[in-house]
């Protein structure tokens, strides 16, 4: 029998990415393909809605359900049913991919069939990228109707990062499950899927970039906090790309001030932009000796990338420098490395890293005060253009971030101090006390000694009763 060379032939896919007609049937097959995949492999469904009170239980998924909303019939695009016990749990699903956006009048709608049903989450699908205030990226929807309903929103790149997750490092224990989660990732990841990475600065991100540069915006208008947010989305997604190369949970820091009031915040960093010429933001990395800060420069065009270490607390200010240095095997030539002192607000002047490692200069160090941190940073020229690709911001902050937890960050463990030692002169807790002369006389402690004592004590006795007598 011959053999027939397979090679060049089409693989069969379980979600094919192909013939797909306008972006109805673009998302009507990324709702399908997703919800069905949530329904066979159980492990998925848990990693993505448990952090929303979404109980574990037999899921059933279905798409374009129809209700009645008066006398006008409303489709969402997909409905969940998880049933645990006596108790379901019914979630409506409402997806966009592609640069389709959410719409507010249909998430009403669905707000109040929601109601009116007794169901109990909206949940929303699209590219869009939620910002550090966790604020749902449509405006305008009417609070009143969260009141019985919740309302979440999650990423087509959120989706993808939890699925490599757990296809690539949690691991999903069974094989035909594993093989579907796969089916899907590959399906999701390519461009006819419609649901793509965040690949958009925003309409506004030349003019407010050259108005910063130029000084000419006095105050944050709604353009201005338009391009806060896109940077917050950005920071965000390198947190979701981290994730998914490193396995971990990495996350954007959200300020307390972004929890409290999400647009006071964002209206904040609008005004910091407009004096300060920077937007800053920062991620937090599971089992990293240190969380990541980055720091757009609109001004000169520079994305700094950063983290400061805490310095050994014991040990000569050298051997502070050393213990560093010997964490690294090789460093980008560009990378700085700059200490402050112990009680000191500012840090010293930097130094390159990689001529320190090899001896070609030496950081200038005050012996008379303490090192009590090191910082670490990259600066480089950020990338203009709006989109993606060559000389896009988008690529040049995410290659930054990359770079600096890999090469930097990643290799390091923060100080642990030695354990206390013991001490060779303190051996009992409460120590023995010393002998009195009495008992010196007689160590033994014989009956002489207690006979004599005892005499002694009476004879004491009758002498102040008989005073008392005569008194």
């Amino acid at each position: 029998m011959s053999q027939v060379d397979v090679s060049k032939f089409q693989r069969a896919r379980l979600i094919p990415a192909t013939d797909i007609k306008g972006s109805h049937d673009q998302e009507r097959r990324a709702t399908s393909a997703f919800l069905a995949v949530l329904q066979g492999v159980p492990e998925l469904t848990k990693a993505i809605l448990k952090e929303f009170g979404v109980p574990a239980g037999d899921i059933q998924t279905f798409i374009e359900p129809e209700f009645k909303l008066d006398t006008k019939k409303v489709r969402p695009d997909g409905f969940i049913q998880i049933t645990r016990g006596g108790k379901t749990f019914r979630i409506i699903v409402e997806v966009k991919t592609g640069k389709n956006e959410l719409e507010l009048t249909q998430l009403n709608e669905y707000l109040d069939i929601a109601k009116i049903e007794g169901l109990d989450m909206l949940l929303t699908i699209s590219n869009q990228v939620l910002d550090s205030t966790g604020v749902h990226p449509t405006k305008g929807i009417d609070a009143r109707k969260l009141r019985s309903t919740a309302l979440v929103h999650l990423s087509w790149m959120r989706i993808i990062s939890e699925c490599i997750i757990l296809s690539e490092h949690t691991g999903v224990n069974d094989a035909d499950r594993s093989w579907i989660l796969k089916e899907l990732i590959r399906f999701l990841q390519s461009d006819a899927s419609g649901a793509s990475e965040f690949n958009d600065m925003g309409t506004n991100w030349v003019a407010i970039r050259e108005g910063v540069r130029s000084g000419t915006i006095r105050k944050p208008d709604e353009s201005v906090v338009d391009v806060v947010t896109k940077f917050q989305n950005l920071v965000r997604y390198c947190a979701l790309t981290l994730a998914a190369r490193s396995g971990v949970e990495a996350q954007e820091v959200i300020p307390k001030a972004a929890k409290a009031d999400g647009r006071k915040f964002l209206l904040a960093e609008a005004g910091e932009l407009l004096s300060r010429k920077s937007i800053k933001g920062a991620l937090k990395i599971p089992g990293a000796a240190s969380d990541l800060e980055i720091l757009a420069d609109i001004g000169t065009g520079m994305t700094h990338t950063s983290f400061d270490l805490d310095a050994p607390s014991d040990g000569k200010n050298k051997s502070r420098l050393n213990w560093l240095l010997k964490q690294w095997k090789t460093v980008p030539g560009d990378a700085l490395l700059s200490i402050g002192y112990k009680h000191s607000r500012t840090m010293e002047v930097p130094v390159k890293l990689a001529q320190l490692k090899s001896g070609d200069s030496e950081i200038s160090m005050d012996n008379s005060k303490e090192i009590a941190t090191f910082r670490v940073s990259i600066v480089r020229s950020s990338g203009d253009k709006r989109g993606r690709g060559k000389g896009a911001f988008i690529d040049s902050v995410l290659s930054q971030v990359e770079l600096t937890y890999t090469e930097l960050l990643q290799p390091l463990k923060p100080w642990v101090s030695s354990a206390p030692k013991l001490s060779e002169t303190v051996v009992d807790l409460i120590p023995k006390q010393e002998k009195s002369d009495s008992y010196a006389d007689n160590p033994d402690g014989s009956e002489e000694s207690q006979s004599t004592a005892h005499s002694s004590w009476e004879g004491t006795a009758e002498k102040v009763e008989t005073e008392n007598q005569q008194s």
